[in-house]
């Protein structure tokens, strides 16, 4: 089974489809599809999108939404797993592509989205882009087809869950500020109050160290272990569990659900927060970030879950959704192909969390189980 990404691109009412005319041995020859293809080596779900739209389209992509996964399964081609997105794009945008007739696969025209159904589709392709048309976030289906026909269309249900840990789990801000504002003392930042820094919290450390306050990379790294001096002895329980998150993890794993942990926090630390709140056995996995930077951002912690998971499941990432607090977190989410949920509750923006792509936000660990069933099927 390959894995490919398709995308559409839409604009004032309208969405980007390509007619496939103009190769011979193509497999979706005469139809109308979105943009996208095949992932390179080495490729996530996001890089792949942002490659393919770009080298068909002209367009470079700066944001996205996921949508869910695809399973294309037939008796006359090797089966496929199809990433699906959407995005939007600028006026301007949509008349750079108007006027590029360079795409080597087919011709590209923006299409009103009221017209679009009475293209030549795939049967399967109708049912997702009806769902799509209808601005529904997660849409994932198993198709099966014989002799070119849909013989068969299952929605492809959630069974993993993975949380974040850091202001979504646990309310692990105090210990977080606090450490943060120790190390910046090494730069002659003084700060009169630890509740100011806030933005510390999810984010990898070297990302909030380098953007916010300008130093680089090596500097970074030194201030991270000055952080984390005070941290392991001390700022590692500075910490406490959301309201209702025993009962929530107790209702999920009743329910069938596998749970893990996939944070930018160390790995190590992670383990040590679940075992000392008594959660530990709750999770199927614990995973985060590695002392030497190997696995540092969101997206490389879900790749690593995704590795660990999916070796005797080759369902295992589009069974999957994560829930988070930050814009870090849906982004690892559409970046490497799963649905997302976002928490108010924590220390992010849900309007940005909604804009990229979560499908829901939900106010406490209450709302998270009915969340599930509403908005992720």
């Amino acid at each position: 089974m390959y894995r490919s990404t398709l995308c559409y691109l839409r604009n004032g009412g309208k969405t980007l489809m390509m007619h496939r005319t103009k190769k011979e041995n193509d497999v979706n020859k005469g139809k109308w599809i979105g943009v996208g293809g095949k992932f390179e080596d080495g490729e996530t779900a996001g890089e792949c999108l942002i490659r393919e739209v770009k080298e068909e389209t002209g367009t470079e992509l700066h944001s996205f939404i996921f949508h869910g996964i695809i399973y294309f399964r037939n008796d006359e081609f090797e089966d496929e797993e199809m990433y699906l997105y959407s995005a939007h794009i600028t006026d301007k945008q949509a008349e750079a592509i108007d006027r590029n007739d360079s795409c080597p696969e087919g011709e590209l025209r923006f299409i009103p989205d009221e017209d679009i159904m009475s293209l030549n589709l795939w049967d399967g392709d109708r049912i997702f882009l009806g769902e799509l048309m209808n601005n529904n976030i997660r849409i994932s289906y198993d198709l099966t087809y014989e002799h070119g026909k849909l013989v068969k269309c299952e929605k492809v249900p959630i069974r993993n869950i993975f949380f974040d840990l850091d202001g979504t789990l646990i309310d692990t801000g105090e210990g977080i500020m606090k450490c943060a504002a120790h190390s910046l003392k090494a730069i002659g930042v003084e700060v009169d109050d630890w509740r100011e820094l806030s933005f510390f919290v999810g984010p990898p450390l070297v990302y909030t160290y380098t953007h916010r306050y300008g130093v680089d990379m090596d500097k970074a790294r030194e201030l991270v272990k000055i952080y984390r001096e005070r941290y392991n002895p001390i700022g590692v329980y500075e910490c406490t569990p959301y309201p209702g998150v025993r009962e929530c993890l107790e209702t999920l794993k009743n329910k069938g659900y596998k749970l893990y942990v996939a944070s930018s926090k160390p790995e190590n630390m992670c383990r040590l927060l679940m075992e000392h709140f008594d959660l530990a056995d709750y999770f199927d996995d614990i995973a985060g970030s590695t002392p030497d930077g190997r696995i540092d951002t969101k997206t490389q912690v879900l790749t690593e879950l995704f590795r660990r998971g999916s070796a005797d499941d080759p369902s295992f990432i589009g069974e999957s959704v994560l829930i988070g607090d930050t814009r870090f977190d849906i982004e690892g989410a559409v970046n490497t192909g799963i649905s997302s949920l976002g928490v108010s509750f924590g220390y992010g923006d849900t309007n940005e969390m909604i804009n990229l792509g979560a499908s829901t936000i939900v106010d406490s660990m209450e709302e998270i189980t009915d969340s599930l069933f509403k908005s992720l099927g």
